[in-house]
């Protein structure tokens, strides 16, 4: 793969990310993306489809064909902003693209609540991606707590040189920072390559040369570290940390279901310092806005032309109604497909 599509392969994430808020000229290309996403999701439960059948993989399924059948947009035209109040979300964010898109825009926002706040009270900081590598493995749980131990103790040691029980450490130059867990496999390797992504907010800029001798004395297999300043565009780490389960869904799909099935009751998102405890709600729509005039507008998927539609409705009661029969036409189809399997 050349450097090109090296790019077009990984920038969309980001790209989602960020064109998740905005207005009415947005709509097409947000339609176009959830399109694609939910695309994914429909193969992924064929994929699932051809597993043995339980219990447990037929309601994975239900989840996935429903979530995102339909969009229900509500257009705040005197302000200019578009908010998604309804949908019908399955929450699997490591096997649903479109719920791990809206989960990492809320992660995004409330982060970057807590670093303006942060920014007030401390005068002023300077934003770091700081990425940290373990040597690729064929195991990928194996690999995961190697990473996830590794990491561990490199927070322990941060914390214990702040009581003085042990000389600094580069991560003490951090006061506080939020990293996420990503896996691939590797280019070369074919192997699991696990990796953190972090931002970290620092008075004093962090040494490459020393961090990569500390990670491979924790690590004990690899000195692979990154620092990369980004202190002129703040939400642009944060959209690299918080892209992390996006980058599921550019694994091949029998990669991506096993990934999940290791990975779907570890924690992946790590904070500490002054950026330990920001509460992310779970709720994926939006808000909707009081007091403000606005356009209702419905969508749902047209799974030949693999896009969405306009639903022509009036009133809440309408879209209720036609959600419900979308749903349960969907549910029965799946019942079927089960009991004929």
């Amino acid at each position: 793969m050349n450097t090109q599509e090296r790019e077009s392969k990984d920038t969309p994430p980001s790209i989602t990310l960020a064109g998740e808020s905005g207005g009415i000229e947005r709509l097409p290309g947000r339609l176009e993306r959830y399109a694609q996403m939910h695309t994914r999701a429909l193969m992924m439960s064929e994929y699932i489809r051809s597993l043995p059948s339980s219990k447990e993989n037929l309601e994975i399924r239900k989840r996935l064909h429903n979530c995102g059948n339909y969009l229900h947009f509500r257009d705040y035209y005197t302000v200019n902003q578009l908010r998604l109040i309804r949908a019908d979300f399955c929450k699997q964010h490591l096997i649903c693209p479109l719920c791990a898109l809206r989960r990492g825009a809320r992660f995004v926002e409330k982060y970057m609540e807590r670093v303006n706040q942060v920014g007030q009270e401390n005068g002023g900081f300077m934003s770091y991606l700081v990425t940290l590598t373990v040597k690729d493995g064929p195991d990928l749980e194996e690999r995961f707590n190697h990473l996830h131990g590794s990491y561990r103790e490199m927070r322990k040691a941060r914390k214990n040189a702040e009581t003085g029980l042990r000389g600094t450490i580069e991560m003490n130059k951090a006061i506080g920072g939020v990293a996420s867990y990503e896996f691939k496999r590797g280019s070369g390797s074919g192997m699991w390559h696990p990796h953190i992504h972090s931002v970290w907010l620092c008075k004093e800029e962090p040494d490459p040369a020393r961090l990569a001798r500390e990670w491979q004395a924790i690590t004990g297999d690899s000195y692979i570290v990154d620092v990369t300043p980004f202190h002129d565009d703040p939400v642009s780490g944060f959209l690299e940390v918080f892209r992390y389960a996006l980058k599921f869904s550019d694994m091949e799909i029998p990669d991506n279901w096993t990934a999940a099935q290791v990975l779907k009751s570890r924690r992946l998102v790590a904070a500490f310092g002054c950026l330990y405890g920001v509460k992310v709600p779970d709720r994926l729509e939006d808000e909707p806005l009081e007091d403000m005039p606005y356009v209702d507008r419905l969508y749902r998927y047209h799974i030949r032309a693999k896009a969405y539609e306009f639903v022509p409705l009036q009133g809440d009661k309408a879209i209720h109604a036609r959600v419900a029969v979308d749903k349960k036409r969907v549910n029965h189809s799946l019942e079927d497909e089960n009991i004929s399997k």
